[in-house]
């Protein structure tokens, strides 16, 4: 029988998160449908589907996706998003991304060989949201 000091034993990919100062990490092979709302940053590797806010940054990898609509005050992206998004901060699209909605954000970064297709608004921050 295992003691309790390897029950919580943090995968490599965990403990590397965590130290990061991540409080959500959705892994690859998991599916979340619903209202995700995170206090912190978040990393999402695996499928969401729904709605996700967060307060801080949420980070999709590569083999991230998001069927969703997305809010937070920074959101970067490597993996395909269909929804509509919106950044106190900043959007950061990377490749390979492939983007099907809207985008606000004051600030938009977007890395050759991402697809977007969608509409684009910036306007400046607005103090009162953040």
């Amino acid at each position: 029988m295992e003691d309790a000091r390897s029950l919580t034993r943090l995968s490599p990919v965990t403990a590397v998160l965590e130290e990061e100062g991540y409080q959500m990490y959705l892994g690859q092979g998991c599916r979340l449908t619903g209202v995700l709302k995170v206090q912190g940053m978040m990393r999402i590797d695996g499928f969401v589907e729904g709605e996700v806010f967060g307060s801080d940054l949420i980070q999709v990898g590569k083999e991230g996706t998001i069927e969703a609509m997305v809010r937070a005050k920074h959101i970067v992206a490597q993996g395909p998003l269909r929804g509509d998004i919106a950044a106190q901060e900043k959007v950061e699209l990377l490749a390979p991304a492939k983007v099907e909605g809207s985008i606000d954000s004051p600030v938009f970064l977007l890395e050759a060989g991402v697809l977007v297709n969608g509409t684009l608004k910036m306007a400046p921050a607005n103090p009162s949201l953040q």
